[in-house]
């Protein structure tokens, strides 16, 4: 048997994918050098290196950005694009023209370095500090000179450069399965935070999106503190002469409007229990959900953070140990003005809630209900259904309503307003 014929084909094979990956290389070169052409008159663009991989992967190597406006470049070590392959890196351009969308991409920069003592995180600095100044956000109040975390409290613990890597992706699954998309920002030497979300009723098709709405299916997102709370614990407290265990307590024990402002809320006990514990030992945060019923974005708008939790049937660990008790304190408003005593009426019989067993509570749709909840916290609405051992509570917000599904297994206690 000849081998020339076998050899020959393996020659020619590699001919024609060298030479598709020299034009697509090509190709991704003048449109670098497009983006460099049209970024000019703001800044300067320069990069070491351009690569294609026979797995349709792209890596562009050591880029540097020079703005006009400050002397004080940007670095950034490399871009990587992953593609299904050469074939889309063939055909791709023009069906993301036709809004088609590949099946999976992965797009990652790493290390973005950015000059902490540079003119242009000064610069910073002063529009940060004029639009604190402006909000009437509280100071720090047990960090010594440290009254805000600004770019240059970065280098006061230590910190010389920020270097950033990044990383966004996502997946279709075939068959019309969920939208799988993974975020990875990763600050070095200071802390990295994973979010995975997974989507159903997405489409690849952006000529169909409009008009659909995904519905969020599962939320998970990690924080691996990697030595930032170590070194605020270090420098606050030799600034402010307390001890580590004073340090702690007196962020523990904030006042509900530092809260507020910082967080979005006021937690409660088990919530503060649970930053005690991260801020003793730095570590892990883990944030996991999975909606008893499909989420989508606009609602969760609507949702006071109390609501949030149930409805996305929220779970919390802080360095592998779970928190229980996710209840958080309502903020109560001031009145602008004394109110006036409500006119004399007639007496009537008046409404109350009264307790009624679990069991009875399909007799009551339509009425309003406070269901509390094994967890601590309390839901309270007109009950629209109960279906396959789900009652659905409806709320209204400004702007609309929401309903909850909240499952009778984790419902302690009913009352209705009868």
């Amino acid at each position: 048997m000849s081998w020339k014929p076998v050899v020959g084909l393996v020659l020619l094979v590699a001919a024609v994918v060298g030479g598709v990956t020299l034009y697509i290389r090509s190709q991704i070169k003048t449109a670098l050098d497009r983006v460099i052409t049209e970024l000019s008159p703001f800044a300067e663009m320069r990069y070491a290196s351009v690569s294609v991989t026979l797995g349709g992967n792209v890596h562009i190597r050591n880029i540097e950005i020079r703005p006009r406006m400050f002397n004080d470049p940007l670095h950034i070590e490399g871009i990587e694009v992953e593609t299904p392959g050469l074939w889309f890196l063939l055909t791709g351009p023009n069906k993301l023209v036709n809004g088609e969308l590949p099946e999976h991409l992965r797009v990652t920069l790493r290390g973005l370095a950015f000059n902490l003592s540079g003119p242009m995180a000064e610069t910073f600095d002063r529009f940060f500090a004029t639009a604190v100044q402006s909000s009437g956000v509280a100071p720090l109040s047990n960090c010594g000179d440290v009254r805000y975390v600004d770019l240059n409290a970065y280098q006061r613990l230590g910190y010389q450069s920020l270097v950033f890597d990044v990383s966004l992706g996502y997946r279709f699954e075939k068959g019309g399965g969920p939208l799988r998309v993974t975020i990875e920002w990763r600050m070095r030497n200071l802390g990295v935070a994973t979010v995975n979300l997974e989507f159903v009723g997405a489409s690849s098709n952006l000529r169909q999106v409009r008009g659909m709405q995904p519905h969020l299916r599962v939320f998970d997102v990690v924080y691996q503190d990697l030595s930032f709370t170590d070194r605020v614990k270090r420098y606050c407290t030799q600034a402010s002469g307390m001890t580590v265990e004073q340090y702690v307590e007196s962020e523990v024990k904030r006042n509900a409007a530092v809260y507020q402002a910082q967080w979005g809320f006021v937690p409660g006990p088990g919530l503060r229990q649970a930053y005690r514990e991260f801020l003793t030992k730095p570590g892990e945060v883990r944030l996991q959900a999975t909606p008893s019923m499909e989420v989508d974005m606009e609602t969760l708008r609507l949702l006071k953070p109390e609501d949030v939790v149930s409805m996305l049937n929220l779970r919390v660990s802080v360095n592998g140990k779970a928190v229980t008790d996710l209840s958080m304190i309502p903020v109560r408003s001031t009145p602008t003005r004394a109110a006036s005593p409500p006119p004399a009426t007639p007496a009537s019989v008046t409404s109350e809630f009264r307790a009624v067993p679990t069991t009875d509570l399909a007799r009551h749709i339509g009425k309003t209900v406070r269901l509390h909840l094994t967890r601590g916290a309390i839901r309270e609405g007109q009950l629209v259904q109960m279906l396959d051992g789900v009652a659905r509570v409806e709320r209204r917000y400004p702007g609309g309503t929401m309903t909850l599904a909240i499952s009778l297994r984790d419902i302690e206690r009913v009352e209705v307003l009868l």
